[in-house]
């Protein structure tokens, strides 16, 4: 009799544990409908067999998003301040002939290297700023702290880059005129200018008064075709009927030393070697532009 009792104990207890586990799981089904919409069908794909699941229901496990990955990056759009041009704007000067101390100094021999320390670039603040950024980094070397907005704020807008700004300053690289492009010499000088800086712009320095420069400890921002693109300058006429010489990704440096094999420059926030050879064919193509320091 007592064993008989044992088995019947033993028996109820096991369909009460039956009971406790189906109310457990219909405890546990009605949380899922309360935390996650559409639980009915996320419980059909999770105990249904891959094979039976069907096509709407896969599109929908498909679109779900995915638990635990990073969130993606989000990288701030910065609104350029400068607009493509829609007006003719005021005439700025051009290049000037190359100052008679700079022109003579092209007769002079240099010496076999030289190197200015206390020269740091910074980052660009929009895709086609470059002319701006050496500017205000040539401009601390000399005691002058600009900002770049404001420099940026007083270039002029033109479709002739030696007027003026061409496009947009955070536009597309590696355009012509008249699309997006940036600005050449005159302009930029002008504006240093204003700040108390005796900058000049010149075209055509010979690469011997390049290295007098530097050897006299002054800086030179040069306009080249930027790194590792190929050479390719045209020429290009603009509204106003000047004709010039413009390149697919101009850019600027900052000339700060040389030796027998190479040049120094600073671009951007970086400083580095050029060959010699790879910087006059750079610095040839957009007509040997510069800004210079005339003491």
């Amino acid at each position: 009799m007592i064993a008989k009792k044992e088995s019947g104990t033993t028996i109820w207890l096991t369909i009460l544990g039956s009971l406790f586990a189906i109310l457990v799981c219909i405890s546990a089904t009605g949380m899922i409908y309360l935390v996650y919409p559409q639980s009915g069908r996320l419980l059909q794909l999770l105990i249904s067999p891959r094979s039976q699941i069907s096509a709407s229901s896969e599109a929908w496990f498909d679109d779900q998003p995915t638990p635990f990955l990073p969130l993606p990056t989000i990288t701030p759009t910065i609104t350029p301040s400068k607009p493509a041009p829609t007006a003719t704007p005021t005439p700025q000067p051009t290049a000037t002939r190359i100052p008679t101390r700079v022109a003579e100094a092209a007769n002079d021999t240099p010496p076999p290297s030289a190197y200015i320390s206390g020269v740091y670039g910074s980052p660009q603040l929009f895709t086609l700023d470059c002319e701006s950024q050496a500017a205000v980094d040539w401009a601390r070397f000399f005691g002058v702290q600009i900002n770049e907005m404001d420099f940026i704020d007083q270039i002029p807008l033109s479709d002739d880059p030696e007027q003026g700004f061409v496009g947009n300053i955070n536009g597309s690289m590696g355009q012509v005129p008249p699309d997006d492009y940036g600005v050449y010499p005159g302009p930029v000088a002008t504006i240093l200018q204003s700040y108390g800086l005796n900058a000049t712009a010149v075209k055509g320095l010979d690469i011997k008064a390049l290295k007098n420069e530097i050897a006299a400890g002054r800086p030179v921002i040069v306009w080249i075709v930027n790194l590792p693109f190929s050479v390719s300058p045209r020429e290009y006429t603009a509204s106003n009927g000047n004709t010039t010489i413009v390149a697919p990704f101009q850019h600027t440096w900052i000339v700060t030393g040389y030796n027998a094999t190479s040049f120094t420059v600073v671009d951007s926030e970086w400083t580095y070697n050029v060959l010699t050879q790879t910087f006059i064919e750079r610095w040839n193509a957009l007509e040997n532009r510069a800004v210079v320091m005339v003491p």
